[in-house]
């Protein structure tokens, strides 16, 4: 397996310890640019944008997990942040930008846990940074890198306490995000976000409105999985045919899958329903996957999975008429085993002398496939395509918390790769645009018109020293190549 280096980075200072779940990539403010969004045990979360830090949200409390999606289903993200002690927060850039901002709330209960205790003050600072490297030379990319408006608060509900995991998804094929929560209890809930049609988020704007009359909807608990062990990750994945699905990683290499289907429903009711109705729970099935590898049978090794993996055979998030495979899946285990699934069939399986506490997916090569990356605990990065093809990377750091995605380090320009550290020495390093186009390790072959132009002469022609470098064995041009890299270096 070849190494490579990566040198294009960037470092922010964050203090604090982060969980594997409080970090992610996402366009916050709406704007088509990714930000980094990342919180720590001090209830603290700090929004990056570009090369800057430029939002702070504190007074909350352990942050368990943060996610972006559109969760109040309108067309626009928000940034939903779990606390372990079970509060969940919606912050939202308001669509109005002339209007002057507060930040007011709304606290709820659900699954009969009521808000026993208040929640904690959500605080809101806009930072920036002015040097010439944030500002890369011109005055006037500070200002193009900032949030539009600082986030606000427009919703507070409780929710049951030990969150570790959480998804923004549809997981019923209703065309609505869900949140899917994993908790450390073993416990699987999902939600979804009941709007009052009669209230906007602009409406948290200004003093003139009581809290209790700026209620923009609430969380209705649909189902509650119980599992057999400790919850590893859990993602969505969708089989041939387009159905969703939930895989819950179980210790060992296993994992259990949960179809979920929900009932068709009128469009014109689903409309009328309002968030005082009862919603019930959709049908379902329940199933556990044991994989036949005698190496990750191991109960007490935890397991990661992720699934949907981009590949060729997809076009549009459908799958080709003639193609009746599902897009396929992967597992890592902290035991250094990493494979790659598609219908209940193992497509290839390795083993590293490392301990994979994070898997996450990326095209980094840009070849439309998703590619499979992995991180372990002392910063060795495994990127590996779907034909088994890898290479390594080396953080010269232990690793607290890892993610994988795509950042907008400016707005001008398209999103790049990206691979994000959390070290121990309170620091995030993001190592971005990764120059990987193929994982396939290729001999290196010099381009014989250029090492021709050497032998160009009077006496010789352009066609002439063609034709003597391509007359030299193999040993007399790598010994010529390597010259003329040394001559190159001093």
């Amino acid at each position: 397996m070849r190494a490579i280096s990566l040198v294009k980075k960037l470092e922010f200072q964050f203090s604090g310890n982060v969980s594997r779940n409080a970090l992610t990539l996402g366009d916050v403010d709406n704007d088509g640019c990714n930000e980094l969004v990342i919180g720590n045990d001090k209830g603290e979360v700090a929004i990056f944008k570009g090369k800057q830090k430029l939002q702070s949200i504190t007074d909350l409390s352990f942050i368990a997990c943060v996610a972006v999606g559109d969760i109040r289903n309108e067309g626009r993200n928000s940034l939903v942040i779990i606390t372990a002690d079970g509060w969940c927060y919606i912050y939202e850039v308001p669509s109005d930008e002339s209007e002057e901002i507060t930040d007011k709330k709304n606290v709820d209960e659900v699954d009969g846990q009521g808000p026993s205790s208040n929640p904690p003050n959500t605080t809101t600072n806009t930072e920036t940074q002015s040097s010439s490297e944030s500002t890369l030379g011109n005055k006037n990319v500070g200002k193009k890198n900032e949030l539009k408006n600082p986030l606000i608060c427009v919703h507070v509900q409780r929710i049951p306490s030990n969150t570790k995991n959480i998804i923004l998804d549809d997981v019923d094929g209703d065309g609505q995000i869900e949140m899917v929560l994993g908790l450390t209890d073993r416990v699987l809930r999902s939600y979804r976000f009941l709007k009052n049609i009669e209230k906007t988020a602009n409406e948290f704007v200004g003093e003139k409105h009581q809290p209790e009359d700026k209620f923009l909807g609430k969380f209705v608990a649909l189902n509650k999985w119980e599992c057999a062990n400790q919850i590893g990750s859990i993602t969505t994945h969708h089989s041939y045919d387009g159905r969703p699905s939930i895989l819950v990683a179980q210790p060992g290499g296993t994992f259990m899958r949960i179809k979920c289907h929900a009932k068709h429903e009128n469009p014109n009711q689903e409309q009328q329903r309002s968030i005082n109705s009862e919603t019930e729970p959709f049908p379902g099935s329940v199933d556990y996957q044991f994989l036949g590898i005698s190496r990750m049978r191991n109960q007490n090794i935890s397991t990661e999975i992720i699934g949907d993996l981009k590949c060729r055979c997809k076009k549009n998030n459908n799958l080709a008429i003639t193609d009746q495979k599902s897009c396929p899946y992967a597992l890592a285990t902290l035991d250094g085993s990493i494979m790659l699934v598609q219908d209940e069939v193992i497509l290839w399986a390795i083993a590293v002398d490392h301990q994979i506490f994070a898997l996450t997916k990326l095209d980094v090569t840009g070849n439309g496939c998703d590619d499979i990356v992995v991180c372990s605990w002392d910063g060795q990065t495994y990127i590996l395509d779907q034909n088994k093809n890898s290479v390594r990377f080396h953080l010269e750091e232990p690793v607290r918390a890892f993610h994988s995605g795509w950042y907008n380090v400016d707005v001008d320009k398209p999103s790049v790769t990206a691979l994000v550290y959390v070290t121990f020495k309170n620091s995030i390093i993001i190592y971005y645009d990764i120059p990987l186009k193929d994982l396939i390790c290729k001999k290196f072959e010099p381009e014989l018109a250029k090492l021709s132009e050497l032998y160009i002469s009077k006496d010789k022609t352009k066609e002439e020293a063609l034709k003597h470098v391509q007359n030299m064995d193999n040993k007399t041009r790598r010994e010529l190549v390597e010259y003329l890299l040394y001559n190159a270096k001093c």
